[in-house]
């Protein structure tokens, strides 16, 4: 049976030997400057999250079968999901313990597209600045949803943790009840360009591709 769009985490990211890695939020948007010195801002298109990847040196027989899958990805309307290795949980909850089988929901959004409450949580636990939260919304296709807390809160006697800040802002789609993964949230990526490194003998290493965030 073929695979199907997006690759899941374990058909092809999982298994990559990564040495470095990055995540970053496009800033799409131009700027002009007036006569008068004032400079400004011109939003263009969203805000989509990019980076790079680069792989370590590696036996050649695991890049062999890394290349088919990553050949497969260049091809037209294909995706993968992805998630940052370097944050393996929340920054209060690095191993997500103190979450442990506690199943975190929106609990509200705000008007203003920038902030969120956060429920299903246990007593006092915290959102720090710089978490990672993801969740799903829309349907043919899933859209994922990934963000970075600017404003952090703690959840209070009821779980709830309020006025959590986001970036980008929340797009149109959001449900209330939508399940929330903190820390290790995934979002869906597309691959613009690929670099497959060279051989040595039984050994390959410098490869590296670039990476795009897709809504679609």
């Amino acid at each position: 049976m073929p695979l199907t769009w997006p690759l899941a985490v374990n058909e092809f990211f999982a298994d990559l030997p990564i040495q470095r890695v990055s995540f970053r939020l496009g800033r799409a948007q131009t700027q002009s400057e007036t006569g008068g010195g004032e400079v400004i801002a011109h939003g263009m298109g969203t805000r989509l999250w990019r980076g790079t990847v680069v792989l370590d040196k590696e036996s050649h027989a695991v890049w062999a079968a890394m290349e088919a899958r990553l050949a497969l990805l260049e091809q037209p309307g294909a995706s993968l999901l992805l998630w940052d290795t370097r944050m393996p949980g929340t920054l209060y909850d690095p191993d997500l313990s103190i979450l442990g089988a506690a199943a975190p929901v929106i609990d509200a959004l705000a008007a203003n597209n920038r902030e969120l409450d956060i429920g299903g949580l246990p007593v006092n636990y915290r959102i720090s600045i710089g978490d990672l939260l993801g969740f799903t919304y829309g349907a043919n296709p899933t859209r994922y949803a990934y963000h970075r807390v600017v404003t952090g809160g703690i959840a209070g006697a009821s779980g709830v943790a309020s006025d959590i800040e986001v970036i980008p802002y929340i797009r149109p789609g959001a449900q209330v009840g939508a399940a929330v993964t903190l820390g290790t949230p995934v979002l869906k990526a597309i691959i613009p360009s690929a670099e497959y490194g060279n051989s040595r003998a039984t050994l390959s290493e410098g490869g590296s591709f670039e990476w795009v965030q897709t809504l679609r």
